[in-house]
């Protein structure tokens, strides 16, 4: 009996086996694997803001040059700029702590710029700039932070084209959400990235709105 019982519970054994080797094998050439987006990029090009170290009096915006052109910035202290763009410990993606930059227009009048150091897309494809930020109190409409890509910039903002890139609203928020834009159209070309803070007219007077960028990178995939 013991040997019988044995034998039979080695066949029930080996067909489940062939059966779950059988359903196992057919669901995996029905099932695709899912396509992962960034395999192959790579970042050639980051803000620079989490390596720098708060010092009193400096703008510190890493790999990106603040540029005033109305109204005069002003760091009052390690954490903000009035009218101007300064280091903050702002919440990333995720709601982490992280350093990055922030602008409190502070009710004022001001056209400020952050622009970054060039960027070069010669041999690249995919291209794609990557942002987190979010901006708080104010109201949309009368707070403008614009997105601009230029391929001719030569140290003035004002002499220089730009294009302004689309951007989904970050406003409203409490921590950093992220955004993603193409730059197929800029491929083979070297460019800069700039962040336009521009408040004027009556809508100043109501405006406190803050803007936080805590993370900015362009990957791409070389050819």
């Amino acid at each position: 009996m013991n040997i019988a019982y044995k034998n039979i519970t080695r066949k029930v054994s080996a067909a489940m086996l062939v059966s779950l080797l059988f359903f196992g094998t057919t669901a995996m050439a029905g099932d695709k694997a899912p396509k992962n987006k960034n395999k192959g990029k790579v970042t050639i090009f980051e803000d620079g803001w989490q390596e720098l170290k708060a010092v009193e009096g400096e703008p510190q915006t890493g790999n990106f040059t603040a540029i005033s052109v109305e109204g005069e910035p002003v760091q009052s202290d390690n954490k903000k700029w009035t009218s101007g763009w300064g280091n903050w410990s702002v919440n990333g993606k995720g709601g982490n702590s992280k350093r990055g930059v922030i602008m409190v227009p502070n009710r004022s009048v001001n056209d400020d710029w952050l622009v970054s150091e060039e960027i070069e897309l010669a041999n690249c494809k995919k291209a794609e700039l990557v942002i987190e930020a979010y901006s708080k109190y104010g109201t949309d409409s009368a707070n403008e932070l614009k997105v601009l890509i230029s391929d001719n910039y030569n140290g003035d903002v004002e002499a220089a084209q730009w294009d302004e890139l689309w951007m989904e609203s970050i406003h409203k928020q409490n921590q950093a959400v992220e955004r993603k834009i193409s730059l197929k159209k800029y491929m083979g070309k070297s460019v800069v990235i700039a962040f336009r803070s521009i408040h004027s007219g009556k809508s100043v007077k109501n405006m406190t709105r803050t803007t936080f960028l805590s993370n900015v990178k362009v990957t791409a995939i070389r050819k």
